[in-house]
Protein backbone atom coordinates (compact mmCIF):
# COMPACT_ATOMS: atom_id res chain seq x y z
CA UNK A 1 0.00 0.00 0.00
CA UNK A 2 1.09 3.71 -0.99
CA UNK A 3 3.06 5.45 1.82
CA UNK A 4 0.22 7.92 1.20
CA UNK A 5 -2.75 5.73 1.50
CA UNK A 6 -1.10 4.03 5.05
CA UNK A 7 -0.95 7.54 6.32
CA UNK A 8 -4.48 8.24 5.40
CA UNK A 9 -5.32 5.14 7.70
CA UNK A 10 -3.27 5.78 10.51
CA UNK A 11 -4.60 9.18 10.68
CA UNK A 12 -8.13 7.95 10.75
CA UNK A 13 -7.48 5.18 13.12
CA UNK A 14 -5.80 8.23 15.34
CA UNK A 15 -8.88 10.31 15.19
CA UNK A 16 -11.28 7.52 16.61
CA UNK A 17 -9.24 6.51 19.08
CA UNK A 18 -9.10 10.25 20.40
CA UNK A 19 -12.65 10.86 19.85
CA UNK A 20 -13.49 7.23 21.81
CA UNK A 21 -11.36 8.95 24.61
CA UNK A 22 -13.48 12.05 24.65
CA UNK A 23 -16.48 9.90 24.91
CA UNK A 24 -15.89 8.17 27.60
CA UNK A 25 -14.80 11.00 29.67
CA UNK A 26 -18.46 12.42 28.90
CA UNK A 27 -20.52 8.87 28.99
CA UNK A 28 -18.61 7.93 32.37
CA UNK A 29 -21.49 6.55 34.15
CA UNK A 30 -21.57 2.87 34.37
CA UNK A 31 -23.18 1.00 31.22
CA UNK A 32 -23.40 4.70 28.82
CA UNK A 33 -20.92 3.62 26.91
CA UNK A 34 -20.06 0.04 26.07
CA UNK A 35 -17.85 -1.38 23.78
CA UNK A 36 -18.71 -4.10 21.56
CA UNK A 37 -14.91 -5.59 20.95
CA UNK A 38 -12.45 -3.99 23.49
CA UNK A 39 -9.76 -5.62 22.10
CA UNK A 40 -9.82 -3.16 18.75
CA UNK A 41 -8.62 -0.67 20.91
CA UNK A 42 -5.96 -2.72 21.67
CA UNK A 43 -5.12 -3.80 17.83
CA UNK A 44 -5.62 -0.47 16.95
CA UNK A 45 -2.76 1.78 19.04
CA UNK A 46 -0.22 -1.55 17.77
CA UNK A 47 -1.17 -0.44 14.60
CA UNK A 48 -0.31 2.99 15.48
CA UNK A 49 2.86 1.88 17.56
CA UNK A 50 4.53 -0.48 14.77
CA UNK A 51 6.71 2.31 13.13
CA UNK A 52 4.39 3.11 10.57
CA UNK A 53 5.64 -0.53 8.57
CA UNK A 54 2.62 -2.73 9.92
CA UNK A 55 -0.29 -2.36 6.50
CA UNK A 56 -3.67 -1.56 7.26
CA UNK A 57 -4.74 -4.78 5.98
CA UNK A 58 -3.82 -5.93 9.60
CA UNK A 59 -6.61 -3.77 11.06
CA UNK A 60 -9.22 -6.83 11.21
CA UNK A 61 -12.25 -5.26 13.38
CA UNK A 62 -14.06 -1.93 12.99
CA UNK A 63 -14.65 0.10 16.18
CA UNK A 64 -17.87 0.01 17.42
CA UNK A 65 -20.04 0.64 20.60
CA UNK A 66 -23.15 1.76 21.88
CA UNK A 67 -24.22 4.73 23.65
CA UNK A 68 -27.10 4.84 26.39
CA UNK A 69 -28.65 8.13 25.83
CA UNK A 70 -30.58 9.50 29.17
CA UNK A 71 -33.89 11.02 28.14
CA UNK A 72 -36.33 12.67 30.73
CA UNK A 73 -38.72 10.02 33.09
CA UNK A 74 -35.38 8.14 33.57
CA UNK A 75 -35.89 6.53 29.95
CA UNK A 76 -33.35 5.99 27.79
CA UNK A 77 -32.05 4.99 23.95
CA UNK A 78 -29.53 3.20 22.72
CA UNK A 79 -27.34 4.12 19.65
CA UNK A 80 -25.29 1.70 18.13
CA UNK A 81 -22.11 3.34 16.41
CA UNK A 82 -19.81 1.21 13.60
CA UNK A 83 -16.75 3.47 12.24
CA UNK A 84 -15.52 2.22 9.05
CA UNK A 85 -11.19 2.12 9.33
CA UNK A 86 -11.29 5.57 6.62
CA UNK A 87 -13.99 7.25 9.07
CA UNK A 88 -13.84 10.68 9.57
CA UNK A 89 -11.62 11.45 6.61
CA UNK A 90 -13.80 9.52 3.84
CA UNK A 91 -16.29 7.36 5.26
CA UNK A 92 -19.42 7.97 7.47
CA UNK A 93 -19.74 6.79 10.12
CA UNK A 94 -22.59 4.21 10.49
CA UNK A 95 -25.50 4.80 13.46
CA UNK A 96 -28.64 2.99 14.67
CA UNK A 97 -30.71 4.03 16.96
CA UNK A 98 -32.42 0.76 19.43
CA UNK A 99 -35.49 2.00 21.63
CA UNK A 100 -39.15 0.83 21.46
CA UNK A 101 -40.13 4.32 22.71
CA UNK A 102 -40.75 6.06 19.75
CA UNK A 103 -43.13 3.62 18.01
CA UNK A 104 -42.80 2.91 13.70
CA UNK A 105 -44.03 6.21 12.76
CA UNK A 106 -42.05 8.57 15.20
CA UNK A 107 -38.82 5.84 14.17
CA UNK A 108 -38.82 6.34 10.30
CA UNK A 109 -39.22 10.09 10.91
CA UNK A 110 -36.00 9.83 12.59
CA UNK A 111 -34.21 7.47 10.69
CA UNK A 112 -34.91 9.91 8.21
CA UNK A 113 -33.55 12.84 9.69
CA UNK A 114 -30.62 11.18 10.81
CA UNK A 115 -29.97 10.01 6.86
CA UNK A 116 -30.31 14.13 5.70
CA UNK A 117 -28.11 14.74 8.76
CA UNK A 118 -25.59 12.66 7.32
CA UNK A 119 -26.05 14.23 3.90
CA UNK A 120 -25.37 17.50 5.14
CA UNK A 121 -21.89 17.02 6.64
CA UNK A 122 -20.53 15.86 3.08
CA UNK A 123 -19.38 18.80 2.31
CA UNK A 124 -17.97 20.38 5.47
CA UNK A 125 -14.91 19.31 6.99
CA UNK A 126 -13.90 15.89 7.89
CA UNK A 127 -13.79 15.84 11.37
CA UNK A 128 -14.81 13.11 13.96
CA UNK A 129 -18.11 14.24 14.47
CA UNK A 130 -20.05 10.87 17.12
CA UNK A 131 -19.86 13.49 20.33
CA UNK A 132 -22.33 16.07 18.20
CA UNK A 133 -24.24 13.61 16.74
CA UNK A 134 -25.17 12.53 20.40
CA UNK A 135 -26.01 15.43 21.26
CA UNK A 136 -28.61 16.45 18.34
CA UNK A 137 -29.79 12.44 18.39
CA UNK A 138 -30.91 13.53 22.32
CA UNK A 139 -32.29 17.04 21.58
CA UNK A 140 -34.40 15.10 18.53
CA UNK A 141 -35.72 12.25 20.53
CA UNK A 142 -36.75 14.32 23.11
CA UNK A 143 -38.55 16.35 20.70
CA UNK A 144 -39.76 13.91 18.75
CA UNK A 145 -41.51 12.24 22.44
CA UNK A 146 -43.15 15.56 23.12
CA UNK A 147 -45.18 14.90 19.46
CA UNK A 148 -48.30 13.04 18.91
CA UNK A 149 -47.76 9.98 16.50
CA UNK A 150 -50.44 11.34 14.03
CA UNK A 151 -48.25 14.39 13.29
CA UNK A 152 -46.00 11.45 11.32
CA UNK A 153 -48.11 9.29 9.80
CA UNK A 154 -49.79 11.87 7.91
CA UNK A 155 -46.65 13.19 6.92
CA UNK A 156 -45.13 9.54 5.85
CA UNK A 157 -48.04 9.09 4.01
CA UNK A 158 -48.01 12.61 2.02
CA UNK A 159 -44.19 11.94 1.56
CA UNK A 160 -44.48 7.77 0.20
CA UNK A 161 -46.88 9.63 -2.67
CA UNK A 162 -44.12 10.45 -5.05
CA UNK A 163 -42.30 7.38 -4.75
CA UNK A 164 -45.10 5.76 -6.28
CA UNK A 165 -44.21 6.90 -10.10
CA UNK A 166 -42.82 4.01 -12.11
CA UNK A 167 -39.82 6.42 -13.65
CA UNK A 168 -37.93 5.58 -10.76
CA UNK A 169 -35.96 1.84 -11.28
CA UNK A 170 -33.23 0.13 -9.60
CA UNK A 171 -30.58 -1.62 -10.91
CA UNK A 172 -27.45 -2.71 -10.20
CA UNK A 173 -23.66 -2.98 -12.10
CA UNK A 174 -20.29 -4.63 -11.49
CA UNK A 175 -17.47 -2.60 -12.60
CA UNK A 176 -14.01 -4.79 -12.88
CA UNK A 177 -10.55 -2.30 -13.17
CA UNK A 178 -6.78 -3.12 -13.35
CA UNK A 179 -6.48 -1.98 -10.25
CA UNK A 180 -7.49 0.46 -7.54
CA UNK A 181 -4.63 2.55 -5.88
CA UNK A 182 -4.60 5.93 -6.25
CA UNK A 183 -6.22 7.67 -2.80
CA UNK A 184 -7.92 10.61 -5.31
CA UNK A 185 -9.53 7.89 -7.09
CA UNK A 186 -11.07 6.10 -4.03
CA UNK A 187 -12.24 9.19 -2.65
CA UNK A 188 -13.80 10.23 -5.68
CA UNK A 189 -15.66 6.82 -5.80
CA UNK A 190 -16.91 6.90 -2.43
CA UNK A 191 -17.90 10.71 -3.00
CA UNK A 192 -19.67 10.23 -6.35
CA UNK A 193 -21.76 7.22 -5.03
CA UNK A 194 -22.88 8.82 -2.05
CA UNK A 195 -23.77 12.00 -3.69
CA UNK A 196 -25.95 9.84 -6.19
CA UNK A 197 -27.38 7.67 -3.21
CA UNK A 198 -25.71 4.73 -4.32
CA UNK A 199 -24.87 2.16 -2.12
CA UNK A 200 -22.81 -0.88 -2.76
CA UNK A 201 -19.16 -1.50 -2.51
CA UNK A 202 -15.32 -0.45 -3.68
CA UNK A 203 -12.44 -3.33 -3.38
CA UNK A 204 -8.93 -1.32 -3.66
CA UNK A 205 -5.89 -2.75 -5.12
CA UNK A 206 -5.31 -5.49 -7.69
CA UNK A 207 -7.88 -6.22 -9.24
CA UNK A 208 -10.38 -3.01 -8.27
CA UNK A 209 -13.99 -4.19 -7.98
CA UNK A 210 -16.64 -1.86 -7.75
CA UNK A 211 -20.75 -2.69 -7.18
CA UNK A 212 -23.32 0.30 -6.97
CA UNK A 213 -26.86 0.24 -7.02
CA UNK A 214 -29.79 2.82 -6.76
CA UNK A 215 -31.71 4.76 -9.64
CA UNK A 216 -31.02 3.36 -12.60
CA UNK A 217 -30.27 6.90 -13.96
CA UNK A 218 -27.87 7.82 -11.38
CA UNK A 219 -25.90 4.37 -11.66
CA UNK A 220 -25.52 5.58 -15.30
CA UNK A 221 -24.21 8.50 -14.56
CA UNK A 222 -21.94 7.17 -11.83
CA UNK A 223 -20.43 5.07 -14.42
CA UNK A 224 -19.95 7.95 -17.06
CA UNK A 225 -18.19 10.01 -14.48
CA UNK A 226 -15.83 7.54 -13.02
CA UNK A 227 -15.38 6.23 -16.95
CA UNK A 228 -13.86 9.64 -17.39
CA UNK A 229 -10.72 8.87 -14.90
CA UNK A 230 -7.61 7.75 -15.97
CA UNK A 231 -7.83 4.10 -15.61
CA UNK A 232 -4.85 1.58 -16.79
CA UNK A 233 -8.31 -1.29 -17.90
CA UNK A 234 -11.83 -0.82 -16.45
CA UNK A 235 -15.40 -1.93 -17.72
CA UNK A 236 -18.61 -3.09 -16.75
CA UNK A 237 -18.86 -6.89 -16.59
CA UNK A 238 -22.33 -7.23 -15.46
CA UNK A 239 -25.65 -5.14 -15.31
CA UNK A 240 -28.73 -5.71 -13.28
CA UNK A 241 -31.84 -4.17 -14.35
CA UNK A 242 -35.14 -4.05 -12.53
CA UNK A 243 -34.01 -5.38 -9.44
CA UNK A 244 -36.53 -5.26 -6.49
CA UNK A 245 -34.35 -4.51 -3.66
CA UNK A 246 -30.89 -3.54 -2.74
CA UNK A 247 -28.37 -5.88 -1.44
CA UNK A 248 -26.14 -3.04 0.41
CA UNK A 249 -27.09 -0.62 2.99
CA UNK A 250 -24.65 1.97 2.07
CA UNK A 251 -21.78 2.95 0.03
CA UNK A 252 -18.43 1.84 2.11
CA UNK A 253 -14.61 0.55 0.83
CA UNK A 254 -13.96 -3.06 1.66
CA UNK A 255 -10.46 -4.36 1.87
CA UNK A 256 -10.13 -7.91 1.04
CA UNK A 257 -6.34 -8.09 1.40
CA UNK A 258 -3.90 -11.10 2.42
CA UNK A 259 -0.50 -8.70 1.70
CA UNK A 260 -0.23 -5.47 0.84
CA UNK A 261 -2.42 -4.76 -2.34
CA UNK A 262 -2.95 -8.49 -3.01
CA UNK A 263 -7.35 -9.73 -2.78
CA UNK A 264 -7.27 -12.20 -0.30
CA UNK A 265 -10.37 -14.48 -2.82
CA UNK A 266 -11.75 -16.58 -0.21
CA UNK A 267 -12.22 -13.89 2.21
CA UNK A 268 -13.99 -11.36 -1.30
CA UNK A 269 -15.95 -14.93 -2.17
CA UNK A 270 -17.48 -14.88 1.26
CA UNK A 271 -18.60 -11.30 1.47
CA UNK A 272 -20.27 -11.98 -1.51
CA UNK A 273 -22.04 -15.15 -0.71
CA UNK A 274 -22.74 -13.31 2.27
CA UNK A 275 -25.12 -10.57 0.46
CA UNK A 276 -26.36 -13.48 -2.09
CA UNK A 277 -23.82 -12.19 -4.61
CA UNK A 278 -21.62 -15.48 -4.87
CA UNK A 279 -22.64 -16.19 -8.81
CA UNK A 280 -20.31 -12.76 -9.11
CA UNK A 281 -16.50 -14.97 -8.91
CA UNK A 282 -17.95 -16.44 -12.14
CA UNK A 283 -18.90 -13.18 -13.30
CA UNK A 284 -15.08 -11.78 -12.14
CA UNK A 285 -12.68 -14.21 -11.97
CA UNK A 286 -14.39 -17.23 -14.46
CA UNK A 287 -14.45 -19.39 -11.26
CA UNK A 288 -17.02 -22.19 -11.40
Amino acid sequence: MADEELQTYRRCVGLQLEELELLSSIYCAPGELHMLDAGVVADFNEFLKDDKTKPATSLLSHLEYVVKLTLPGKQCVEVRVELPHLYPLLEQARVSVHTPLLGKSKEQRLKNDLEQYHGERREEDAEPYIFQLLSWLQDRIEDLLKRPASEFEVQQIASSEPQQTPATQLERIWIYSHHIKSTAKRQELIRQARQLELTGFSRPGKPGIICVEGDSANVQEFWRTIKALRWQKISVVRTEPRQRKRGFEDFSEQLFNAEEGVMNMGQFIRFLEAHGFGYMKSELFGLA
